[in-house]
């Protein structure tokens, strides 16, 4: 995705993994996320062995627009739709502050859900 000032002084261009970093770590300080998880096993054992730092993220363009798709797992007993919201407005808000580029779309992928440790 590139951006360009009034000023043509060139252009910007950012990648979607730097666009999965700073959605990445919003992601993780939303209360309720316990991890990121893949599309799939298979990607999830890649991940696991690459030690993918974007694992659980997915940034594409679509039609020009910035597309991010995360796959959570989510604490057991906290409300799967109030922790989607928070997912969804804080990646958009740090992204769009972060990149100056609006996000036409954060979709939240819940892949499983942890259950709390008694002994805690």
């Amino acid at each position: 995705m590139s951006t360009q000032s009034n000023e043509n002084l060139g252009t910007i261009y950012v990648s979607p993994a730097a666009i999965a970093t700073i959605a990445s770590n919003a992601l993780l300080t939303c209360y309720g996320v316990v991890g990121m998880a893949s599309k799939n096993a298979f990607n999830e054992l890649a991940a696991t062995l690459t030690r993918d730092p974007h694992h659980g993220i997915d940034v594409h363009y679509q039609d020009g627009k910035i597309v991010i798709d995360v796959y959570v797992i989510i604490q057991h007993g906290t409300r799967i739709s109030s922790v989607a919201d928070s997912v969804i407005n804080a990646v958009r808000f740090n992204v769009e502050r972060s990149v100056g580029i609006p996000v036409h779309q954060v979709n939240v992928y819940v892949q499983g859900l942890r259950m709390m440790n008694e002994d805690e």
